[in-house]
Formats: C-alpha cells, structure tokens, sequence
C-alpha cells in the first residue's frame, strides 16, 4: 500500500528510535562475528597455514572485495524499484552467513584434507558470503537512508561498530587462547563456528526493522535504458567521480593491512598467538576511535573523516617501516584500524550523501563496481612485492623476502599521498550541496 508523504514521515518518525536500536544491534553482532575470523590476523593466519604464497594469501582478501562489490550494480536498479527493500535482504542475508558454518564444520570433522583443496574450499565459500553480501548491499544502504536520519548515520555507524569492536575483545582473547591450547587447525574451526552463532544473532535484528512502503518517484527505467544512462550518472555527477577516484587512490595505500601478520612472522618470528593478540589491538582501536569519528563526522562531514583517515593510514606506513621490534605492532595496528574505523563509516554512508534515497542503490553500486578495480589490484599488488622484489636481504626463517614487505610499505604510503591530495584539494563536501542527479534525470 502506497502512503501519502505526510503518512510516510509520520511511519519513518514513529519507527524512529525501533529503528536506530535494531539496525545499530544488527551491525554490533556483525562486529563481533568478523571479530573472530579477523581478516588481518586470523584469517590471513589461516590461509598462510595453506599456502607459502604471498600472492595466494593476498587473493582471499581480493576474493571476498570482488565478490561484495561487483554484484552491487547487477541488483541497483532492482533495489532502487522495490517500495520496501528489508525483503529482498532478508532473503540474500542467510546465504551470506551460512558459508561460515560449513568452513568451520569441515575444518572440525574434516581435518586432513589436502591444504590446497581446503585453501579452494575456503575461497569459493568466501567469494558465496561475500557475493551473496553485495546482493544485498544495495537494498541495504537504500533501507537504512529511509529508516536513520542523516545526523543519526555517524552516530549509529560509530556505536555499533565500537560496542562490536568491545564484544570482539572478548572474543580475540578467546581466540588467543584456542591458538596457544589447542591444535592446529581446531582454533580456526571454532573461530569460523562462533563468527556464523554472531552472524545469525544479527541476521535477527535485521529482520526487525520496521520499514514503510515507499514507491520511488518517476516511471521505471527498462533495463537497457537503465545500464545505458549510468554512465551519464557519472558524467552528471563530476564530484561523486572525482570523489571515487580519489577513494581508488587510498583502497591502493591500503594493500599492507593483509601482510602485517606474515610481515611480523617473517620479520620477528612472532607466535601463531601474536594474531590473536593483534585483533585485540585492532579492536581496541575501533572501539575508541568509531563511535568518537562518528559522531564528529556528523558535524564536520564524510569528507573530512576520509581525509584524516588518510592521515592515519599514512603513519602506520611509516610507523611499519621504522619497527625495531614485533611490540611497534601494536602501533601500527592501532593506527591502522583507527583509520579503518573512519573508512568504514564514510564508506557507508557517503553515497548516501550524493543523492536522494530512492537513488541510493545506484550510487552504492556505482561506487562499489568503479573501486572493484583498486580492490582487486591492492592485496594482488601487495602480494606480488612481496613475493618478487628484493633490496638483497634473505629470506627470515625460511619466509618470504623481508625487504619485499618493506618496498610495499612504501608503496602503499606513496599511493595513500596521492589519496590524500585527490580528496582534499579536487572533492566537495556533498553534505551541502544539492542531491546528484540520478538514473531519472541522466537521460
């Protein structure tokens, strides 16, 4: 059933704080889930178990990048039709989580199987969480800008990921403990198990949200028409363009954070607990600096939270660079979930700037496939200096070439420079601007 506009703000204002409290639950158990298979501790851990391949290791995070972003465009203009989008996530969001149980159940029942048949395993089942999470992404975002207020995003982005993050500490500590008492592989069997228990919680909460029919405005584009004007999206909206290039730059400056655990065992060969001990420093982080650059990101903007996280992404890279010692690691960790912390929230909530709601899946999807490119490329690139350049240092303990690390340090701080300048000097603050012009009008 349609609703008047009176009707709908009336829905949207009476659902208001429901609303809030549920989604900010949904993304606080997702927090935690993540927590327990961290994907530059753990998770790299894991894969490194399975391959000496530098490169191999730096394709699971590619892998899973890929798989979220480039399904976003195929349902965007699905998403953007739908008067209320929870639906269609509800359906996509089960298949997101379930892969986690059957990794976790195979390494548990099945440990013997071959490492790179288990690494293939691994990965295909990444690549169905992932996906069938870029499925869902579009309807996501465009549920949220209907249901959280815009001076409420930062807010609800920052405390859930911090109470996550909070939660994670707990489970990184219990992590810690399965790697130093158990054997290899139960650890990470448990950790995949207790990772999909969180994700089902948050399944829950998204279920919950009470959203009003909303149909979008103007006639509906036929799919040829649709893919034919996106482009023209991109052409109409010149900042939002300089606005992804400028992203590219800095997704590129990110391509060390799924190295600095075989980094720390190549270079000081730390434990297999050092993991552990690593995510309790990345959440620790988060968990200060998340809802702290929300709610600043509120009152200063998006942009300015991305250009401070470049900053902060920028000295872990020179912090990595000059470490004596394994303890410096916990530094850089910091800095580098900090600046983590202020990308994830601009990076949910910045396309929403650009444009109205019923806009909203084009933009996420826009977005999501044009940096599909530097996502690819960073862990790839990363991986590939590793494994293939050298200053003529040998390898440490028979790992892979410690100056090969070092020269992606500095690559990844070059490209992290170059993000920094694009944002601040060519990008507007889209707060204050005018809505982009969407499918509708890029005829």
């Amino acid at each position: 059933m349609q609703l008047t506009q009176e009707a709908y703000a009336r829905e949207i204002e009476r659902h208001a704080t429901w609303n809030l409290v549920v989604n900010l639950l949904d993304i606080t158990f997702y927090s935690l889930a993540m927590s327990f298979i961290f994907g530059a501790t753990v998770l790299t851990l894991y894969a490194s178990r399975l391959t000496n391949s530098a490169l191999l290791v730096g394709l699971v995070p590619t892998v899973q990048n890929l798989a979220f972003v480039l399904p976003q465009l195929l349902m965007s203009r699905q998403a953007e039709r739908l008067p209320v989008k929870k639906w269609l996530l509800v359906r996509v969001s089960f298949i997101e989580r379930l892969p986690y149980s059957w990794i976790g159940l195979l390494i548990l029942f099945v440990p013997g199987l071959p490492p790179m048949l288990m690494y293939g395993i691994l990965l295909f089942s990444l690549l169905l969480a992932a996906g069938a999470g870029g499925i869902g992404a579009p309807a996501w975002k465009s549920m949220l800008s209907k249901v959280v207020p815009a001076n409420r995003r930062g807010f609800m982005f920052g405390v859930s990921s911090a109470a996550g993050s909070l939660l994670g500490l707990g489970g990184a500590w219990l992590s810690r403990h399965m790697l130093a008492t158990l054997p290899f592989p139960k650890p990470f069997a448990y950790s995949f198990l207790l990772c999909f228990v969180c994700q089902i919680i948050s399944y829950a909460f998204v279920a919950l949200n009470r959203e009003p029919p909303r149909q979008a405005e103007g006639e509906a584009v036929s799919a040829r028409d649709y893919w034919r004007r996106l482009p023209r999206v991109l052409q109409r909206n010149p900042n939002f363009s300089r606005y992804l290039a400028a992203r590219g730059l800095i997704i590129m400056g990110s391509m060390a954070t799924a190295f600095f655990m075989i980094f720390a065992k190549a270079r000081f060969g730390v434990a297999d607990t050092f993991a552990a001990e690593l995510t309790m420093a990345a959440l620790l982080s988060q968990a200060i600096f998340t809802p702290l650059l929300g709610v600043v990101s509120d009152r200063k903007g998006l942009k300015w939270l991305i250009e401070f996280s470049t900053v902060l992404q920028l000295a872990a890279m020179a912090l990595v660079l000059v470490s004596p010692a394994s303890a410096w690691l916990y530094g850089v960790f910091i800095l580098v979930y900090a600046a983590s912390a202020g990308m994830m929230i601009a990076s949910m909530a910045m396309s929403m700037e650009f444009s109205v709601p019923e806009d909203v899946p084009t933009f996420t999807a826009l977005e999501g496939t044009v940096i599909a490119i530097p996502t690819m490329l960073a862990p790839l690139l990363g991986g590939w200096l590793v494994d293939h350049i050298s200053l003529g240092s040998g390898p440490v303990g028979g790992g892979p070439n410690v100056s090969g690390y070092q020269i992606m340090f500095v690559v990844a701080a070059l490209f992290s420079l170059a993000g920094y300048v694009a944002m601040r000097w060519f990008v507007r603050e889209p707060r204050y601007e005018a809505p982009g012009v969407g499918i509708g009008g890029a005829e």
